[in-house]
């Protein structure tokens, strides 16, 4: 779309839009922003404008009204993909897009250490980095909704960056920008809109706004909904182009066979590799086949993805097992956190317990940085496991009124210091608060 000399209205201030404004204005647009959360545009006003952008999980009464007005729309993943397409800084890029509802971090953490050696930029839930052989050129702290993808251009201009590789962790979709596009997995899903979109049909824009030249990773359970005409690489059970040869001790075997990389060659081969890293196998065994899967499409040969795999040691905050002061910590907080990961995160955890000794689990919500909290009847139910011997809760008042726990802190910080007091040497630590990180 030619967005120069258009009235646009870009929706949602605090999910990009005033980055995609900005944009816009740059190249020639008269674009307005509006935070329809708590002062959305009038009937009148929007009469003024040529076209509407608003994120995927914009209100429906309000899409309605833009509807009912015969106003061209776009998602901010359409317009990020519609404004950055010819952007000099990916034009010899190869570029990967993630999205999903579990396994985004972890799948794109892997691939930007697959390509250490190159010059490589990579926004994740971590937030933007940009590497040239192993060395850190430049961080910044960013969200990963899809208007990041512009401000991570920008940053790129101004250190002069110019990258070979650009992985993208994007929340729900994509933007049509990837070269090689990953959706990690649809479940469990979850409700968008005021409950009147599924997370579901929000992702799938990875699948619908995927240029034809592009490659599709995705589970095998959900290519019914990829067109037959496009290259598409699964993951997961033995019919899935990649999925696992065997598993025995610390040895693990992946096999791909007819995979079509995003050049046209069709390929098939092993992959295999050491679990040497202090994490939970069983919780990364999906994304491992993910990011084998997304690293072979692009033409990234086994041997790298095996050194790769060999050297992982698990992702920040995602079912890691550590050591502090001594103790044993489990560290599964993160912004993606639920119910079933906590549940994961504690079983995981009591193998480490020895006789004599504890186990603590601190858990609960850093509210005031994520977008959904976890249900408290399900933190409490979780608190009450077998072989817990404390539990250490974070976030409001409101929430040990919920729960019916006795013990609250503001925020994980301060929760493990409380937790490291009332431990000694050799006891458990399980970390599960929803936050960003």
């Amino acid at each position: 779309m030619d967005f120069d000399g258009k009235r646009i209205a870009v929706f949602d201030t605090i999910h990009g839009g005033r980055q995609i404004c900005r944009s816009l204005r740059e190249i020639g647009a008269d674009a307005d922003t509006f935070d329809i959360y708590h002062d959305p545009p009038s009937a009148d006003a929007m009469h003024s404008f040529d076209v509407v952008i608003a994120p995927v999980h914009a209100p429906a009464a309000l899409m309605a009204r833009v509807e009912a007005l015969n106003i061209p729309t776009l998602t901010h993943h359409q317009a990020v993909g519609e404004i950055a397409r010819s952007n000099e800084k990916l034009q010899s890029a190869c570029v990967f897009e993630v999205t999903g509802v579990k396994g985004k971090t972890t799948t794109a953490s892997l691939l930007g250490n697959a390509y250490s050696d190159r010059r490589t930029a990579l926004l994740t839930s971590h937030g933007l980095e940009l590497r040239e052989n192993g060395r850190y050129l430049a961080k910044k702290r960013l969200s990963i909704t899809p208007a990041n993808i512009l401000t991570a251009l920008e940053l790129m201009a101004e250190f002069d960056f110019d990258p070979e590789i650009c992985i993208f962790e994007v929340s729900l979709g994509g933007t049509g920008l990837a070269d090689v596009n990953v959706l990690t997995t649809l479940s469990p899903e979850y409700g968008i809109g005021q409950d009147t979109k599924t997370s579901t049909f929000a992702k799938l824009q990875m699948i619908s706004n995927a240029k034809a030249s592009s490659c599709v990773v995705a589970s095998a359970d959900v290519t019914s909904f990829v067109k037959p005409t496009r290259c598409v690489n699964t993951f997961g059970n033995d019919n899935a182009t990649v999925r696992y040869a065997k598993t025995a001790g610390d040895h693990a075997k992946i096999e791909f066979a007819d995979l079509t990389r995003v050049d046209g060659a069709h390929i098939s081969g092993e992959v295999p590799f050491v679990l040497a890293g202090s994490y939970d196998f069983a919780s990364y065994k999906d994304t491992i086949l993910c990011f084998a899967a997304a690293a072979l499409s692009a033409s990234l040969d086994p041997e790298t993805i095996s050194r790769t795999l060999t050297s992982f040691r698990g992702v920040m905050g995602r079912m890691t097992a550590t050591e502090i002061s001594g103790r044993v910590l489990i560290d599964n907080s993160n912004s993606g956190l639920d119910e079933l990961s906590i549940e994961r995160a504690i079983n995981y955890g009591l193998m480490f317990k020895k006789t004599g000794h504890s186990a603590v689990l601190i858990v609960g919500v850093e509210g005031k940085n994520v977008c959904e909290g976890i249900a408290p009847p399900a933190i409490a139910s979780l608190a009450e496991t077998d072989g817990l011997d404390h539990v250490i809760l974070v976030g409001d008042q409101m929430l040990r009124v919920e729960t019916g726990l006795d013990e609250t802190y503001p925020d994980l910080e301060s929760a493990l210091r409380k937790a490291l007091a009332q431990t000694v040497v050799q006891d458990v630590i399980i970390s599960c608060v929803k936050m960003w990180r």
